[in-house]
């Protein structure tokens, strides 16, 4: 079984003595020179300093989940010595209290290239997985132990057409994978084809699409209100974001608001759309215009009020976490390699500069914890 291997003791050492509540993060990378590892920080949410304590050896860990009892990390990944395209997985690992030693349990094959996005369905008895470059995406069904079951194994190849955005809707990209919040469906988002697309959770057979997509809008992700009764779909290559109704599978579209200023022309594309943990606010990550848009959440209709366009001081914010409590951020910089933390000031809807920790690779996504049992 594969450990943690420790590389900055000193650093972690020192952020201990701050003395102030700690979040362990898992910040995932594309495979490189310097990002052929799934790297764990520890960051001071009263401060926002960043501690590098070490790293897993996982190529291509573009994407993180964690339970709720932060027993175990999930990851995509993508073989070295596989056959390429064929090389994808997804790996489960144990977590101690701390959070800061995962301990490797199993890897599954899926037989594709590595997912990009993967999620928990609400009871965690099933992982989801979307893999960008073939336009594939499966689930499995998981133990008790959160182990894989693996002969439940199911994969999904699309075949459909794709849309007028060329040329990033080339072929089809299955960007997210989610399971609706009463477990029956999954949800499959496919930038390539402008689809959005539901699947029987206990057969596994197609139900309908979701929602009619614009021509071109390119959907990549979606995230589920608090209470289950919206949904929020980003648009990546249209820079915009709607929110809709939930009910029994069906969506009903509420709003659409774009993620740019008015009057924005140059370059950006969408990347990551979260909520604050009480559902009352939402946030999207522009790469290009290099900033957070924020909304707040009307939680009885699912109406957003865009409160501001917060600019960020790196390049390609790809992922980003509310740390619990809310009151830090902590965003992974695509093409500068920089995790940074800005404290969040809700009142006015400003995020300030803390602390970055550079040189991590090419981050792609960040998943963050409490600590249990203090420093």
């Amino acid at each position: 079984m594969r450990k943690l291997t420790l590389v900055a003791a000193l650093a972690a050492g020192a952020l201990a003595a701050c003395g102030g509540v700690k979040q362990i993060g898992y910040v995932g990378a594309s495979s490189g020179t310097k990002s052929n590892a799934l790297k764990i920080v520890e960051v001071d949410a009263d401060t926002g300093a960043i501690a590098v304590l070490g790293s897993l050896p996982v190529a291509n860990a573009t994407y993180i989940a964690v339970n709720r009892a932060r027993t175990r990390l999930y990851t995509s990944l993508a073989d070295p010595k596989g056959e390429k395209g064929k090389n994808g997985g997804v790996a489960v690992y144990a977590l101690d209290p701390s959070g800061r030693v995962p301990t490797h349990l199993e890897t599954l094959a899926t037989g594709h290239p590595a997912p990009c996005h993967l999620s928990l369905s609400p009871d965690e008895r099933k992982l989801v997985f979307a893999e960008y470059g073939r336009g594939t995406a499966g689930w499995v069904d998981l133990k008790a132990d959160g182990t894989f079951a693996k002969e439940t194994l199911a994969g999904i190849v699309s075949a459909d057409p794709t849309g007028p955005n060329k040329p990033r809707q080339d072929r089809p990209h299955c960007h997210c994978a989610r399971v609706t919040p009463d477990g029956k469906y999954v949800c499959i988002v496919d930038l390539g084809t402008d689809r959005v697309k539901l699947y029987s959770t206990e057969t596994g057979s197609f139900v309908r699409d979701l929602v009619t997509v614009p021509a071109g809008a390119g959907p990549r992700h979606i995230t589920f209100h608090p209470n289950g009764r919206f949904a929020f779909l980003l648009f990546e290559l249209e820079n915009y974001v709607t929110s809709y109704r939930y009910a029994d599978g069906q969506f009903t579209p509420v709003q659409q608001l774009k993620l740019t200023p008015e009057g924005f022309t140059d370059f950006s594309k969408a990347a990551a759309v979260k909520l604050s943990a009480d559902g009352s606010e939402l946030y999207c990550s522009n790469r290009g215009h290099e900033s957070l848009a924020v909304f707040a959440v009307d939680a009885s209709t699912g109406a957003l009020t865009r409160r501001g366009i917060v600019k960020l001081d790196g390049a390609f914010p790809w992922d980003f976490e509310v740390l619990p409590g809310g009151k830090v951020f902590a965003v992974g910089f695509q093409k500068d390699g920089a995790l940074r933390t800005y404290r969040y000031d809700a009142a006015k809807c400003t995020l300030a500069p803390l602390a970055a920790a550079k040189e991590l690779g090419s981050i792609f996504c960040t998943c963050f914890l409490p600590v249990s049992g203090g420093n």
